[in-house]
């Protein structure tokens, strides 16, 4: 798919800095983006292994893709969101019972940018900000988790999604969980790469 070609581009060139709420925002929507779809593709292809060109040159079949890859979305942002508020935590010091606010509100802002998706409900983006924030809320149980668990449980929200049976794919999720964990490190790993927390918890939570 030339979408997710172009979106691999996108990700893996020299990511700009992140210092800022809106930086933080071009994050997560590029890597929620990329971590949905490209579990989905990804799995699909492999799924139908020599015969996955014809697949994906069914017109009905791609746009089930499509579909699929906007209801990962919602549990993709999940996770990365709960992958950021460990990142960011220390950073946050006393204030860190403001960051999953925060992190839910760059999230909204992240949805806001995109349309309803085709044959979607009308609350799908209510939902999908509804979702992010019972992902924070649960990270304020204790310590932030390692990052290779955060892809439960959202994962299975993924996998119920794809575009093929469930007969065929119901002993499929490990590799989607593992797909998941092995981009969010990645995704992860650039962060830390890029991110200059200290002033990315200023400008999410203020000074004081």
């Amino acid at each position: 798919m030339g979408l997710l070609e172009n979106l691999v581009n996108a990700v893996f060139k020299k990511a700009p800095p992140v210092a800022t709420a809106a930086e933080l925002a071009d994050f997560l929507d590029a890597r929620a983006a990329f971590l949905a779809q490209k579990c989905v593709v990804e799995f699909c292809r492999v799924r139908a292994g020599v015969y996955w060109q014809k697949l994906f040159s069914e017109e009905e079949f791609r746009e089930k893709l499509t579909a699929s890859c906007w209801q990962s979305f919602p549990p993709a942002a999940a996770m990365l969101a709960e992958m950021l508020e460990g990142a960011i935590r220390p950073a946050a010091g006393l204030r860190q019972r403001r960051l999953p606010a925060a992190i839910e509100e760059v999230a909204a802002s992240v949805f806001a940018r995109h349309p309803l998706p085709a044959g979607a409900p009308d609350d799908f983006w209510d939902e999908a900000r509804k979702l992010v924030r019972e992902r924070l809320e649960a990270t304020q149980a204790g310590a932030p988790r390692p990052v290779r668990k955060v892809a439960e449980p959202m994962a299975k929200l993924i996998h119920a999604a794809l575009p093929i049976h469930k007969d065929i794919v119901a002993h499929d999720y490990d590799y989607i969980r593992n797909n998941l964990r092995m981009n969010l490190l990645r995704a992860h790993e650039d962060l830390l790469k890029v991110a200059d927390l200290e002033a990315l918890a200023d400008d999410l939570l203020g000074r004081n």
